[in-house]
């Protein structure tokens, strides 16, 4: 069995502890909240770019935007579409973020003052 060396206390730790045997530190798999966000806002902005992109090729092709008037039905449905668009690209970032650090090993401990 894989063994895991604590950074605090330099003890040993089986691969599948959730908690260091000598110190107490938590061991903490995967990436951070912060990376995962860094991740997914980065497709969100790469998602963003696409449609930009799309939206221009499809202006030069017809020499118009498709872009249905603010106040006919399919504005909201367009706009709502654009947003989900978005929003999946954030999730996809997150969940590749995941996946790709998911083998990444950190040790948490909290110090109390007293």
């Amino acid at each position: 069995m894989k063994k895991l060396v604590c950074p605090h206390c330099t003890s040993q730790v089986p691969e599948h502890a959730n908690v260091c045997i000598g110190c107490g530190a938590e061991v903490v798999r995967g990436a951070t909240r912060a990376e995962r966000s860094t991740v997914g806002l980065i497709f969100a902005g790469l998602a963003i770019f696409i449609v930009v992109v799309t939206m221009r090729v499809i202006e030069i092709e017809r020499g118009s935007l498709p872009v249905p008037p603010p106040d006919s039905e399919k504005a909201l449905f367009y706009l709502f579409g654009l947003i989900a668009f978005v929003t999946l690209g954030y999730m996809i970032g997150k969940g590749v973020a995941r996946i790709v650090r998911r083998s990444q090993v950190r040790f948490f401990r909290t110090y109390r003052h007293q």
